[in-house]
């Protein structure tokens, strides 16, 4: 009799304990996104499960392409292993008039890019769209790294914050509730702590790896490389052109135009004061008779003038 009551007290206090505390692991341990019906606690629990599913897949985006490179050049996936024999062909592309130079953007938010002088074929031309390819992944992943250590550093005492608010905030809740949210919480902690680790082992990777190539082909600034590229990139015919244009004899420029005579029309402060109109001219005599032939005719005389002749 007294074990039938003991084990009915036992069994009795087991399903106490699975009413106020649910068994087994939590959503956020399990990976999955959990919510309360409050819009301040999911989007906490919103964005952990965010990250949680980015950083799940995030090492491939670096890793992939690092084996891929790794095994182009017959190596390992170490980065300096890879610095060493990337550095050791790059000598090799060269002697070949082939050039690869990783350019970096001067926005730190844009991820490196390849810059190509010459004309790659076959194995020069694939190990060029692996580095492309691996550019901009590892240059991606750089750029969410950076965002995502932003956002653990912001839920970190959010979460510490939220844990102490919970009796309050779900006051009109049972006591089960509180608690499950409470152990999601405490989870999420860890959770957090995880993926801070995570991140900053995913950062550390993807710099090595792009400082690994950034060495052994050499760096530029993207405006310089762009520059380069378009001028090294031009093809045989556009450089004839070219060079034709550059040899026909150039036809002497036109003169200048002649400058405008100083004698322009004057300003009203420089012009004279106007003179007073000219009077008009005198009309011209009537001219005299030319006498030079003819004597004048005598004059008729009166009185008692002799005759010229006598009777």
């Amino acid at each position: 009799m007294f074990l039938t009551r003991r084990h009915l007290v036992l069994a009795l206090l087991a399903s106490a304990c699975q009413v106020i505390a649910p068994s087994g692991p939590s959503n956020v341990a399990k990976g999955r996104y959990f919510s309360t019906g409050d819009p301040e606690y999911d989007d906490f629990f919103l964005r952990l499960y965010r990250l949680q599913i980015k950083l799940k897949d995030a090492p491939t985006r670096v890793g992939e392409p690092r084996q891929r490179i790794a095994e182009a050049l017959n190596v390992g996936p170490d980065p300096e292993e890879i610095q060493r024999a990337l550095a050791k062909r790059a000598s090799e592309l060269n002697g070949r008039g082939i050039r690869y130079t990783v350019a970096h953007a001067a926005d730190a938010k844009e991820p490196p890019t390849l810059v190509v002088v010459g004309n790659p074929t076959g194995n020069d031309f694939e190990l060029k769209v692996m580095l492309e390819k691996a550019l901009k992944s590892a240059g991606e992943l750089a750029v969410d790294t950076a965002a995502w250590q932003k956002e653990l550093d912001e839920l970190a005492p959010r979460e510490t914050t939220l844990e102490g608010n919970v009796g309050e905030a779900f006051a009109s809740r049972s006591e089960s509730e509180r608690t499950e949210i409470k152990s999601n919480l405490v989870d999420g902690s860890k959770i957090i702590t995880l993926l801070v680790e995570r991140t900053r082992d995913l950062d550390r990777a993807t710099n090595d790896f792009l400082k690994a190539l950034s060495v052994a082909l050499g760096e530029t600034q993207l405006s310089t490389a762009a520059n380069e590229s378009t001028s090294e990139a031009t093809s045989a015919p556009e450089k004839k052109a070219k060079q034709a244009a550059a040899q026909k004899p150039q036809r002497a420029p036109s003169p200048p135009p002649k400058p405008k005579s100083a004698a322009t029309k004057p300003s009203p402060a420089q012009r004279p004061a106007a003179s007073p109109a000219p009077k008009p001219a005198p009309a011209p005599k009537p001219a005299k008779a030319d006498t030079s032939e003819a004597p004048p005719s005598p004059k008729p005389t009166q009185g008692t003038a002799k005759p010229d002749f006598e009777p």
